[in-house]
């Protein structure tokens, strides 16, 4: 009798084991690869939070109104700040796609708009910082903490168009495959955040004693010079020297940034939403205390550092369509969607054995 199990041992049956295991493999190495890029990607990011947690660090010892006014100046920045930040996280998947079909001069006109989106929004986005007491005091908070969030604020403007521009810079890295140096960067930029905003808060060794205006020039300052290394590394270093990303800076390109907005604004939206909805929660509790509001800002920082990981992850994974797109390999857009969906089902378990595991 002819059975399924002797139809497998048959060599038509053979071809068909052998397509599976290259499926299963290439799976794999989808999995790995894109593992592979997102861990700098997560560590990068979650070196952003811990800029922004060695300034509450020293802020704290300030006081409780100072920690709840850079909580409220915080909540006020990221209004704008991550809806650019949306939109010029395009320059990743349209520079990926680009490299993947080995177009260079569109690599070089992706980052390009990059930089000219972050100069194009950067000038609506300072209205926020300029006006932040105005903003905090309609809420309906003391004038007190007001005037320490408008302080925050006017030392934390000076960085937002560094920090929009090397965001795109490291949208560039990611999209070529390389996003290390950024995680480079940035841990260097740590301690040296730290150092400064303690120099600059506390007044040591001569320096004047600014304090929450102090957390946010050493923000400022840190977020220069990470922007500078970052160009440093894409004009000086290989593979992102040989796209000689600021050739031809100045010119505009208006197709270009038409579509960096389409792709980005529904991310810049979702962003917008999720970020709302914990700044209504810095609302509510203004109207228990002050404390709530400063504790607030400590757990915030703790999901924030937890959302990052999928985040990442959707980072990486629109690197790998992008180079898959640009190839026209559809398999290979397969491959990226199912390796994803992977990844988030195995951080999500892991996340709530962490969870549930406190518990107990």
């Amino acid at each position: 009798m002819f059975t399924r199990k002797t139809a497998e041992k048959t060599p038509a049956s053979r071809p068909r084991r052998l397509a599976k295991w290259v499926a299963g493999r290439q799976l794999t190495d989808e999995l790995a690869a894109t593992a592979t890029l997102a861990t700098p990607i997560a560590l990068t990011q979650l070196g952003q939070i811990g800029m922004m947690a060695t300034d509450l660090a020293w802020i704290g010892h300030i006081g409780t109104e100072a920690m709840a006014a850079a909580a409220l100046a915080g909540m006020i920045l990221s209004v704008g700040l991550t809806f650019a930040a949306g939109v010029i996280s395009a320059v990743g998947p349209l520079a990926a796609q680009a490299c993947g079909a080995a177009d260079g001069a569109l690599v070089r006109r992706s980052v390009r708009m990059g930089l000219w989106v972050a100069i194009v929004l950067w000038a609506p986005i300072m209205v926020l910082p300029l006006q932040g007491d105005q903003i905090v005091l309609a809420l309906g908070y003391e004038p007190a903490i007001a005037r320490l969030a408008q302080q925050y604020l006017f030392g934390l403007a000076w960085g937002i168009l560094p920090a929009l521009w090397f965001l795109a810079i490291r949208s560039f890295m990611a999209a070529v495959n390389c996003p290390t140096p950024a995680l480079w960067i940035t841990l260097a930029a740590i301690p040296t955040n730290a150092l400064l905003a303690y120099l600059l808060i506390t007044g040591q060794f001569g320096l004047p004693q600014l304090d929450l205006f102090g957390a946010g020039l050493a923000t400022s300052l840190v977020n220069s010079v990470t922007f500078l290394a970052g160009i440093w590394f894409v004009t000086q270093c290989r593979p992102f020297r040989d796209y000689q990303v600021l050739r031809y800076l100045w010119r505009f390109d208006w197709p270009l940034m038409r579509q960096l907005i389409v792709i980005g604004m529904p991310v810049s939206v979702a962003i917008f939403m999720e970020s709302g909805l914990f700044s209504a929660m810095a609302l509510l509790m203004g109207l228990i205390s002050t404390t709530a509001v400063a504790a607030r800002q400590i757990a915030f920082q703790v999901a924030t550092a937890l959302f990052m990981i999928p985040f990442c992850i959707g980072m990486a994974v629109s690197v790998r369509v992008g180079h898959a797109l640009g190839r026209n390999d559809l398999s290979g857009i397969r491959r990226a969607g199912a390796a994803a969906m992977l990844l988030g089902i195995v951080i999500a378990a892991i996340a709530t054995i962490a969870v549930v595991g406190t518990r107990f």
